[in-house]
């Protein structure tokens, strides 16, 4: 594919009207996956947050289609999470930050241009820590009663989301890595979006 073609894939791409049937679809598969493996949980913290293979899928449309279509996708993934089962709401500013908005900015890591396992990493890395961004927020505002006398409330909303997070990403960037070979091997012709 040429310069020109992939600049122009990658503006479509970022251009939700010009979405083929193939991308919704991977969308809603990527949702629905996300869904099934949010349930399955190693453990799960007291004041929410779990380790799971839940960003598994919305990290490969990030990764795959772009930072557009991996925002949509953790987006409405994280919509989808607040009538799930282990949703931790306590206000609604909360449930903002810790769901749709958290899960929205894994789409970040569609911004890294995959070429080899040292890239993968970075993009499991940005798109974790921009989701720690609006988990951490989340603790700082609403979660810091919690923390023991001697902590300092950032330090513990910190502490809190990298106890679930650097484990789950660790998790999801191991599995992450022959799952993407697979599907460059089963759809050539679909390039990455961020090459």
């Amino acid at each position: 594919m040429s310069l020109l073609g992939l600049s122009n894939r990658l503006r479509d791409h970022a251009d939700p009207r010009h979405w083929g049937v193939s991308l919704i679809a991977e969308l809603a598969v990527a949702i629905g996956l996300a869904a099934a493996l949010g349930q399955l949980r190693v453990f799960t913290m007291p004041q929410g947050g779990s380790v799971s293979l839940e960003m598994l899928p919305i990290l490969i449309v990030a990764i795959r289609r772009g930072v557009v279509p991996g925002v949509v996708a953790g987006g409405l993934y994280g919509l989808l999470q607040l009538v799930l089962p282990g949703a931790f709401i306590f206000h609604w500013a909360q449930a903002a930050l810790d769901y749709p908005l958290a899960y929205a900015a894994l789409g970040a890591a569609g911004a890294v241009g995959v070429r080899g396992w040292k890239t993968l990493v970075g993009a499991v890395a940005v798109g974790s820590a921009a989701r720690l961004v609006f988990h951490f927020l989340s603790g700082l505002l609403f979660f810091t009663t919690y923390a023991p006398s001697w902590e300092w409330p950032w330090l513990y909303a910190l502490t809190y989301n990298l106890l679930f997070l650097v484990p789950e990403a660790a998790i999801t960037g191991v599995v992450l890595w022959p799952i993407l070979k697979a599907l460059d091997v089963a759809l050539p012709g679909a390039v990455r979006a961020t090459r």
